[in-house]
């Protein structure tokens, strides 16, 4: 993924794709008929647990925005991971119309390559709990997510997203606001370019 550029998918309040751009088709080498009016889920690797797609969901069903990393299905049989900005859309008289997500590449800690130990300790987390998913249902891996963060003394994903990249969530905020004409000194304060090829 380009980290100038953000793959959009439009979610409606029935929870199925309305809208996704060609920048993320192109990645994913499907066609818009692969995604439109299917569940969000769809455009996730199978290794995804479901518990997680159950989270957001609820933080959207509660009109709340969040960040999420999901792991995407190439045509191709590879993957990408994607760090991703999901937020309530509102229509011009201010009612709640859909959702929007935003995606871009695993930001890095400031000054520090952590990108790829995040994939590492999300993959690991992923496959316990599509693991406990398989063998004992959604709702012991949803149990065992709840053990996880509260051994780490959190209460959501999200903070140890915070944690992990010292960055809070308006700065993660600003990440997505990255452009074509963004600065290197503004990209470098959320990535390490050192194999990422972002410039």
């Amino acid at each position: 993924m380009d980290v100038r550029k953000k793959a959009v998918i439009k979610i409606s309040l029935e929870n199925y794709i309305e809208f996704v751009d060609d920048y993320f088709l192109n990645l994913l080498g499907y066609s818009l008929t692969d995604f439109i009016t299917k569940p969000p889920k769809t455009v996730c690797h199978p290794d995804m647990p479901s518990i997680i797609h159950q989270t957001i969901g609820g933080y959207i069903m509660n009109r709340q925005e969040g960040f999420a990393v999901l792991k995407h299905a190439t045509r191709s049989g590879d993957y990408i991971w994607a760090f991703t900005y999901y937020a309530p859309y509102y229509n011009a008289k201010g009612e709640l119309e859909a959702f929007i997500t935003y995606r871009k590449p695993i930001p890095d800690r400031k000054l520090n390559n952590r990108a790829e130990p995040l994939k590492e300790s999300v993959t690991h987390l992923y496959a316990k709990l599509k693991d406990i998913e398989n063998h004992f249902g959604d709702e012991v891996a949803r149990k065992y997510l709840i053990g996880y963060l509260e051994n780490r003394g959190l209460k959501s994903l999200e903070e140890d997203y915070y944690h992990f990249f010292d960055f809070d969530k308006k700065e993660l905020r600003k990440y997505f606001e990255i452009k074509e004409k963004t600065p290197h000194r503004i990209i470098r304060k959320y990535l390490s370019h050192n194999g990422l090829n972002v410039f």
